[in-house]
């Protein structure tokens, strides 16, 4: 189990005890509040601006937070005073909500934006990978459309072309079969960069083959603590058709987890990273996410997330059963080497209910998320009829209306897991639970953790 140190004991003392602001408003974030209220009794969460759906005695919203303003914070906090803030955005994160708090005298943990910067900006992502030794797909980043599009023409393998910066639904990425797929790309980035009036900066880089991976670790400045694996399902359609999107869902662990995978992922990905880091003069704490590919000639990263995936934090966080709140504690006293992760083991399935079409066989009705604009305001009905026992729900863009009834507000509203011995046992729970639920518009796919051999994780740290 987890242990705290008399010196990590008197560092709480700054503070609420007991009490944090976690910053986000996802189901990633859900997943976050749920993991401190799970793994401590004591635990007080408030969560800005949080969602106002989620029925925990101990998980607080906090409306008034909002992820682009760090001041919004800084108000609640002088009338809500917390141990320490846990800021698991990226929005937030590239904003700098980090280095304002800590200049503010609040203990925080997270990436400032300097760090965040691996994520914020892709090309600096893929720069520091190749300055550090980490392995990446060959890339080229480019400024001028047609300085692109010879480049996708000469280069001997397909492409993947993708947008510098943030995007709102995870749609900055095109992964191409050949150049033609390559040129169109690039053609409309151009074109929606043209249209809004943003600086055009595009990477390209080469697409890779093999089995793409989720790799999370807990750092605390000095070094990391693995999480278990998952797997991702970042396309919008069955089968992985479709464009990419923020996630409909993962699975836990990934099917070729093993201890040996881990040892690889920690001494080509992980270590490599914490030593960039602090060679970079970064401060970095909290989750980072390593989004990879198992390729023919091992491990290469895909993309640096500053902040735990979504939606594998819902398939991770719920198998975590040491005391989370003990280990940012670690976290903050630069001590988690001397902390281990125990998890339940479990396999976990997590499918996304989003926001779609209301009216298919209308053709003036909006075509949903993520293929366009999409309605929000439908209730929500059902949440309070899935079985605990088989599934557990995270809530995502879903508020209350002034009637009390939770209503879609975004294009992924909920997370529907299921956990069990093997995969196929976790996901016949989810996608039963599923049925229990309802909302205009509903959509998800039918096909997460299909055709996926059963795999049972070795519980981390044992």
């Amino acid at each position: 189990m987890t242990r705290t140190t008399d010196n990590e004991s008197r560092t709480t003392a700054a503070g609420a005890t007991g009490r944090v602001l976690v910053v986000d408003s996802t189901g990633r974030g859900h997943g976050i509040c749920e993991m401190f209220t799970r793994t401590n009794p004591h635990v007080v969460v408030h969560y800005g601006p949080g969602c106002d759906v989620i029925d925990h005695p101990r998980i607080l919203p906090a409306p008034s937070v909002d992820l682009t303003d760090p001041r919004t914070a800084a108000e609640f906090l002088a009338d809500h005073p917390v141990e320490f803030v846990f800021v698991s955005n990226i929005d937030a994160l590239s904003q700098g909500y980090v280095d304002f708090l800590r200049a503010a005298g609040h203990r925080v943990i997270g990436p400032t934006a300097a760090a965040a910067e691996l994520e914020s900006s892709k090309a600096r992502g893929k720069e520091f990978c190749r300055d550090h030794g980490i392995p990446v797909a060959e890339f080229e980043v480019f400024t001028d459309p047609a300085k692109a599009k010879e480049y996708v023409t000469a280069v001997p393998y397909a492409c993947v072309v993708k947008t510098d910066g943030l995007t709102p639904d995870g749609d900055g990425s095109v992964v191409c079969d050949d150049a033609a797929d390559a040129v169109r790309a690039i053609e409309r980035f151009a074109e929606r960069a043209a249209r809004t009036g943003e600086d055009l900066r595009l990477v390209v880089e080469e697409r890779l083959t093999g089995h793409e991976i989720s790799v999370f670790g807990l750092l605390d400045g000095q070094s990391a603590m693995l999480f278990p694996t998952a797997m991702d399902y970042k396309r919008t359609l069955e089968d992985d058709a479709g464009k990419n999107c923020d996630g409909m869902g993962s699975i836990a662990p990934h099917p070729q987890d093993s201890s040996a995978l881990r040892e690889q992922l920690r001494s080509v990905l992980v270590d490599p990273l914490v030593r960039g880091l602090k060679a970079d003069g970064l401060d970095f704490t909290g989750f980072v996410y390593i989004g990879a590919m198992l390729t023919s000639r091992g491990p290469v990263v895909i993309e640096i997330n500053a902040r735990f995936g979504d939606s594998e934090a819902e398939v991770v966080l719920p198998g975590v059963r040491s005391d989370f709140l003990q280990l940012c504690r670690a976290v903050l006293a630069r001590r988690l080497g001397r902390h281990r992760l125990d998890t339940d083991g479990l396999a976990r399935c997590s499918v996304a209910l989003v926001q779609g079409c209301l009216d298919p066989e209308d053709p003036g009705a909006l075509v949903g998320w993520p293929f366009g604009p999409f309605a929000t305001g439908q209730a929500v009905l059902g949440m309070d009829r899935v079985d605990p026992e088989e599934a557990v729900v995270f809530c995502a863009n879903v508020r209350r209306d002034g009637s009390g009834t939770p209503r879609t507000t975004g294009g992924r509203v909920l997370h529907v897991v299921g956990a069990g011995h093997t995969l196929e046992q976790a996901r016949r729970r989810a996608y039963g639970q599923i049925e229990r639920i309802a909302f205009a518009g509903m959509r998800f796919r039918t096909d997460i953790g299909a055709g996926v051999a059963a795999h049972v994780a070795t519980p981390a740290g044992k």
